[in-house]
């Protein structure tokens, strides 16, 4: 015979159940299920993927036809311009590379250019940067631009011209082959694996590139025509000043020919997550998930106490009923 405990009184004697004959155990009992079924919907939900994972991205599970939302807000530009103080207008050169240097807004991105082309970019230090450049044969009007991390321009600065001659004859000469990149910047975390374009342009083939990553890790790769090309890379730790990592590219062609380009790469961890090395996934595992999911543990033991005092608060307005009667 199937019994519903109850928690009122006993209708036929008037007298208060026992508590142990109340159904207090099973209301205990099935909020704990309850609470077993809600913990494992939340357990469910943190082991999806992120909602920045999409398909095809590197070592991630991917969310098919997901679309990876995401807003910044915007920041002051560079007050201040970056002006170069070497070299000065006029001077000549009969070789690459050939070393810029300036002041600039302090932790902006400083740009170089030369005739219009990028071939380089570095984060401005105290108010200074250094940064080794390719010119190209004939004149090259220099010009450094200050950038904030929405790449956005600070004030122009003057111009510099200056003047490549060709030497007379011999290697080590770049006007022929350049390297370039349509990122002069790119950003990854710890463990994950960030992948850089470079184009490698003119030249005699076949070509050997070295990839310095700044982190004491030099890839050489050979490539037997110009073109474009992917350089893979995994960071283990946070890079240097504002986490960044200078990443140097230089070239040879069969005709001893070099070219050279200095770029940016800054590894900083992911913001409000924990990176799990390797595989850029935030969500957490094991003894983690349990202590995320503690506010559902507070909501379970908020209605065991609940339960609780309803039950004393039942017994008491039974007893003055009773005292009542009597």
């Amino acid at each position: 015979m199937l019994v519903f405990p109850r928690t009122s009184h006993n209708s036929l004697t008037g007298r208060l159940v026992h508590h142990r004959q109340t159904s207090y155990s099973l209301l205990l009992f099935l909020t704990l299920g309850l609470g077993v079924l809600l913990a494992s919907f939340t357990w469910a939900a943190l082991a999806a993927p992120p909602m920045g994972a999409l398909c095809g991205e590197a070592g991630n599970n991917c969310v098919p036809n997901a679309y990876a939302v995401s807003a910044v807000v915007p920041g002051p530009r560079p007050a201040s311009a970056a002006v170069i103080t070497s070299p000065t207008s006029g001077q000549t050169f009969t070789i690459n590379p050939v070393t810029v240097t300036g002041t600039c807004p302090s932790a902006s991105l400083v740009k170089i250019f030369t005739n219009g082309i990028l071939v380089g970019s570095i984060i401005c230090q105290n108010g200074h940067f250094s940064i080794p450049i390719d010119l190209v044969i004939g004149r090259n009007d220099l010009t450094a631009l200050p950038f904030n991390t929405l790449d956005q321009a600070g004030p122009t600065s003057p111009t510099v011209t200056v003047t490549l001659n060709m030497p007379p004859g011999g290697p080590g000469y770049s006007t022929e082959l350049i390297v370039q990149s349509e990122n002069f910047y790119r950003g990854v975390s710890p463990g994950q694996e960030i992948v850089w374009p470079i184009v490698i342009i003119g030249g005699q083939a076949p070509y050997a590139v070295s990839i310095d990553w700044g982190d004491g890790t030099t890839d050489v790769v050979t490539r037997l025509a110009p073109g474009p090309f992917t350089a893979r890379h995994t960071y283990q730790k946070v890079g240097g000043y504002l986490g960044s990592y200078p990443l140097i590219i230089r070239a040879a062609d069969a005709a001893g020919h070099t070219a050279y380009l200095q770029l940016t790469t800054i590894v900083n961890p992911a913001t409000g997550s924990t990176a799990a090395a390797g595989n850029g996934n935030s969500n957490p595992t094991g003894i983690t998930n349990l202590l995320m999911i503690w506010p559902l543990w507070i909501v379970l033991l908020l209605m065991i106490i609940s339960f609780w005092l309803g039950e004393r608060r039942e017994k008491q307005i039974m007893e003055r009923r009773l005292e009542a009667l009597a």
